[in-house]
């Protein structure tokens, strides 16, 4: 008599390489505004955590972005007066290296550029924290790649917001699927490049907390994969108006019993 094995649907649990305790987890950042000022800040407090803990490295980290901080970026943005006219990735590292003695790196280029090629094909995690579809659809379909290499997209409107975590090479999207996965119309989705003329036109088109409060729920990704070394959680969604927050799942896959 031969004996089927039985197969039951399961959520996979994405778990981090040993590497991550062993070096310092090379984390590239795309896009230092509303949501990647607020990631760095949540990485610097991480980096001192993890160092307290004894881990042996904390974070090695690379923000990417060619934008200058202007004064309609203040308030909703983790920037100041003193900020204004600098790149605002080479502010934010400048800041957490003065204060932490990091030496994590700025790039002040557009993304795709011939300059973050070398930290994009060397990251554990890529964070993309931009408004532009045409920088999720280049990591999507850059070749450089590591094959473990995963990624966490923040995005958000004026009351809610999104945050997806997935692989980013294509080899791990069938199990950890990404953003493009979630948000497949996204390959063809026009650039909307308006910026507000003012700090009180930023704060009517989104809402002042609205990016901490997206990137407070993608961060905790973070942290889990940082201090528990793993998480199930795969997208995140969350609307100030309701104060709703959701989380779910990856998608399950057939597994034998």
């Amino acid at each position: 008599m031969s004996v089927h094995p039985i197969t039951v649907r399961q959520s996979p649990i994405y778990r981090t390489p040993a590497s991550w305790v062993e070096r310092a987890p090379r984390i590239v950042v795309i896009g230092a505004g509303g949501n990647g000022s607020e990631v760095v800040d949540a990485l610097a407090s991480f980096h001192h955590a993890l160092r307290s803990l004894g881990h042996p490295k904390g974070l090695d980290v690379t923000v990417i972005d060619d934008a200058i901080v202007r004064e309609p970026n203040l308030v909703r943005q983790r920037f100041w007066p003193c900020d204004l006219g600098q790149y605002k990735s080479i502010s934010l590292v400048n800041r957490y290296n003065l204060m932490l003695g990091t030496t994590w790196e700025a790039l002040p280029f557009r993304f795709p550029s011939l300059e973050s090629k070398e930290v994009i094909r060397y990251a554990d995690l890529i964070i993309s924290a931009v408004d532009l579809s045409s920088a999720r659809r280049a990591i999507a379909s850059s070749p450089l790649l590591s094959r473990n290499c995963m990624w966490l997209d923040l995005g958000n409107e004026a009351r809610h917001g999104q945050v997806v975590f997935g692989a980013a090479h294509v080899d791990k999207r069938s199990i950890y699927p990404n953003v493009m996965d979630a948000y497949p119309e996204i390959g063809t989705l026009e650039e909307d490049t308006k910026k507000s003329c003012s700090v009180a036109e930023s704060i009517r088109s989104q809402d002042c907390l609205v990016n901490r409060a997206v990137t407070t729920a993608g961060m905790s990704i973070v942290w889990e994969l940082l201090r528990t070394g793993e998480t199930d959680k795969h997208w995140i969604t969350v609307d100030l108006a309701s104060g709703c927050q959701n989380a779910f799942p990856f998608p399950s896959v057939p597994q034998c019993a």
